[in-house]
């Protein structure tokens, strides 16, 4: 019984995986059971055995990929005292999951707003990265700072300083800087 348990696991897994390269290259909503099913070297009726709606597979596979996402946490700020020193290791942090991550933002495009499933992760990965903000901004009161930190340390940020040459080192640096000057400036 327990092999049968493991092999069943096992053809899950080949399904989700197989999921996942096939929403990486075409989206979620443009990919079909059957092609799932082809990939992991399963019947369709076993994918819809595992999975009954394409909206459920979405969502195993959405699970699956967050729970590798690495999201960067709180313990980014350990020793970090000043709001510029929390704001650098918020930058560097950010731009390095945006580096690793980006084809994802690319390939799902509209999709996070339109199927729910991706949609309900994207919300609860803004407010992850929302709280991280507010811990980098403690003890700043100033809203351009908050605002400005918030329009920098975006993917669109490190596409268009990697656009003119700079590492993903360089660019948190740049934008590191920056927000430093403001905190600065504006006290």
């Amino acid at each position: 019984m327990r092999q049968r348990s493991q092999q069943v696991a096992l053809t899950r897994e080949r399904i989700i995986t197989a999921a996942a390269g096939l929403f990486a290259e075409r989206g979620a909503r443009a990919t079909s059971m059957t092609e799932v099913a082809r990939l992991a070297d399963v019947s369709t009726a076993t994918v819809t055995n595992h999975f009954a709606t394409p909206e459920l597979l979405i969502e195993a596979v959405v699970a699956h990929l967050m729970a590798q996402l690495d999201v960067p946490g709180e313990e980014i700020f350990a020793g970090k005292r000043s709001a510029a020193a929390r704001l650098a290791a918020l930058a560097s942090a950010m731009f390095e999951f945006f580096e690793r991550h980006s084809h994802w933002y690319y390939i799902l495009g509209d999709e996070l707003t339109q199927v729910p499933a991706i949609a309900n992760a994207d919300a609860a990965f803004r407010r992850s990265v929302q709280r991280l903000h507010e811990l980098a901004l403690a003890g700043i009161h100033d809203e351009m700072v908050a605002k400005s930190a918030a329009g920098l340390i975006h993917p669109a940020t490190l596409s268009a300083l990697k656009e003119v040459g700079m590492t993903v080192d360089d660019a948190a640096a740049v934008v590191s800087d920056f927000l430093a000057h403001q905190t600065r400036r504006r006290r």
